[in-house]
């Protein structure tokens, strides 16, 4: 649910011209600045994508309390600065400390808001993919044993609210469906393509992926419903390895990068997942 505003979350610039601001925030990423102090990247939801000093939050005496880890949603009064604003004020709303605890939730999390942070322009502000990583991060703490759908369907979602909505209840070649059975997913025009369609894109080695109907039903299914939701035989039908290593590909392809925290998905023992099977092929 999304925190109520308050006098110190709810956006707001000084009357009188000063550069302070208040804002709901949430942490992507933190590392340390000098012996007691943070550097904060701050997705904000009126605001945009920040990066911050928090002076002396690593100091046990510390005014901010409750530290502000990565994935914390709290309402921050913050003063605008040439290249890094400060850290006022804050109010813990969610401290998501349960992800940060659990390996397996804590690098879905860390997932989410790599992402995020790759999707976002500084100073720009994206409410929309806000509040999606906020409804992912209470899913994750809310439904841990359905982390790794939680997270193909966050990422199916950012794509979309960035521009990037992936093609899945026709072939993305002609429009014309794609048939019974195994579907092929095209990089290149990113989504499904019938089997002419696959014939004329041959040529491009390792851009088409063959997924199961399953697949191709739940990725149909996720392009009409929103984060949160959940499909009707969900408990029967666990996320497959082949979504997972589509949206692997769909992503290291669309944003021209491999992800850190996916790469480390992969090299945790008996991950990914609790509720994942099988695994993906290119066509």
């Amino acid at each position: 649910m999304q925190p109520r505003p308050d006098s110190l979350s709810s956006p707001r610039e000084s009357s009188r011209g000063s550069p302070v601001f208040s804002d709901l925030g949430i942490i992507l990423r933190s590392h340390k600045l000098g012996e007691s102090d943070k550097i904060l990247r701050i997705l904000t939801r009126e605001h945009g994508k920040r990066s911050a000093v928090a002076k002396g939050l690593r100091k046990t005496t510390s005014r901010f309390g409750a530290r502000l880890e990565p994935f914390t949603c709290a309402g921050l009064l913050m003063h605008k600065g040439r290249s890094m604003d400060i850290i006022k004020q804050t109010e813990i709303k969610t401290s998501f400390q349960e992800v940060r605890e659990d390996l397996d939730l804590f690098v879905r999390a860390s997932a989410m808001a790599e992402l995020v942070d790759t999707m976002t322009e500084e100073n720009e502000p994206s409410p929309e993919l806000f509040d999606l990583l906020l409804k992912g991060l209470e899913l994750l703490k809310e439904f841990p044993g359905r982390a790794a759908f939680v997270l193909v369907f966050f990422e199916f979602r950012v794509l979309a609210v960035s521009g990037f909505q992936l093609r899945v209840t026709a072939c993305s070649g002609c429009g014309e469906g794609t048939g019974p059975g195994e579907v092929s997913f095209s990089l290149q025009l990113g989504g499904f393509v019938c089997e002419a369609c696959r014939g004329d894109a041959r040529g491009d080695a390792g851009k088409v992926i063959r997924i199961s109907a399953q697949t191709a039903a739940l990725l149909a299914w996720m392009s009409g419903h929103d984060l949160g939701e959940w499909p009707g035989e969900y408990e029967a039908s666990p996320v497959k390895g082949d979504l997972v290593f589509l949206m692997d590909r769909v992503l290291e392809h669309w944003m021209e990068r491999e992800f850190r925290s996916r790469r480390v998905m992969k090299v945790i023992p008996g991950d990914t997942g609790r509720n994942s099977e099988g695994g993906g092929r290119n066509g």
